[in-house]
């Protein structure tokens, strides 16, 4: 990579998130950030002074400027579509942040459009950048864990006031659902769940068993119930078990003879996953998560929603992306 090329990009959406990439495109070596967009003057003009660049609360005036390469969507999931539609027919490589949009459907009109227009697509699926998640697909790479079976993981806590377009299994179990995915290097063949909601609009909590086909079950528990935050995974292969925490980005690993915790350095996931999607697009690189991961998470998404409702195990129909 030249020692002086950056990626120049622009945040779309500052909330939470928005602000959080914000922070981290202003910082990194291979990114440069060149402006905030939001339709809230007083929170663009507030984030954009904090990190020295200049604000628009005009999406089409941000889109036209020749010296952004590319931008980061972080906007409520209902637009989507729209915006990352725009900022591909403006020319832009663009990151929407998970769930990629609100249908299937959507994903692939995104899909079709960034491929014809020679420009590249990725969603925000930040948990395949997490250390221990890094680790762990190194070991499977290397077959230390033998056959793969089972995959558990356990994302509950209290309702983040952030949200407020999707519930529980687009926000939340999303991420399981695309490292299931990962983990197994397969697709789902049938989804079996029960959902509900006992404190919010949208669904509260999850309970998910994805059946893939090469035999790997994944169990996924989701909810805006409990009172404390865990974020754990639990995954048995046929010659040991790897458990790690998201959030204290822990991991350990125990077979027949022995139990042993790497010492990884702590890193922030969202740091990786910038630097990734601007070293990938500078470098003419594959994304480690592209559109077609984020297409299958939205459409398991659907499923589940279908099969938490029916009460019955639906099958996966693996349909072409385009």
């Amino acid at each position: 990579m030249d020692a002086v090329k950056k990626l120049r990009s622009a945040v779309i959406g500052t909330g939470f998130w928005g602000k959080n990439q914000a922070r981290v495109l202003s910082q990194l070596d291979q990114t440069q950030l060149m402006c905030i967009c939001d339709v809230d003057e007083r929170r663009a003009k507030e984030v954009a002074s904090e990190f020295h660049v200049p604000y628009s609360t005009n999406l089409d005036e941000v889109l036209s400027r020749a010296d952004i390469d590319a931008v980061t969507i972080c906007t409520p999931t209902i637009t989507h579509k729209k915006i990352a539609t725009q900022a591909l027919l403006a020319g832009k490589h663009t990151m929407v942040e998970k769930p990629m949009t609100s249908t299937v459907s959507e994903a692939r009109e995104l899909i079709t459009l960034a491929s014809k227009s020679g420009l590249r697509l990725m969603p925000g699926h930040i948990e395949r950048f997490n250390p221990p998640v890094v680790y762990l697909k190194s070991l499977l790479d290397e077959h230390k864990l033998g056959t793969v079976t089972l995959f558990h993981a356990r994302r509950v806590g209290r309702w983040p006031e952030r949200i407020g377009d999707v519930g529980v299994v687009r926000d939340t179990a999303i991420h399981d659902i695309d490292l299931a995915r990962y983990i197994f290097g397969d697709e789902a063949r049938s989804v079996h769940a029960k959902t509900g909601s006992i404190r919010h609009t949208k669904e509260d909590y999850a309970e998910i068993m994805l059946e893939f086909r090469n035999g790997g079950t994944a169990f996924i528990d989701a909810n805006w119930l409990t009172p404390r935050k865990t974020r754990t995974l639990i995954v048995t292969g046929s010659d040991a078990t790897v458990q790690l925490d998201y959030l204290s980005q822990e991991i350990s690993i125990e077979d027949a003879e022995r139990s042993i915790k790497p010492n990884l350095e702590k890193q922030e996931p969202l740091r990786i996953e910038l630097k990734h999607f601007a070293d990938s697009i500078l470098n003419n690189k594959p994304f480690v998560v592209n559109g077609e991961d984020g297409l299958r998470a939205v459409e398991i998404c659907e499923v589940v929603l279908k099969a938490g409702t029916s009460g019955q195990a639906i099958p996966m129909i693996i349909s072409p992306v385009t």
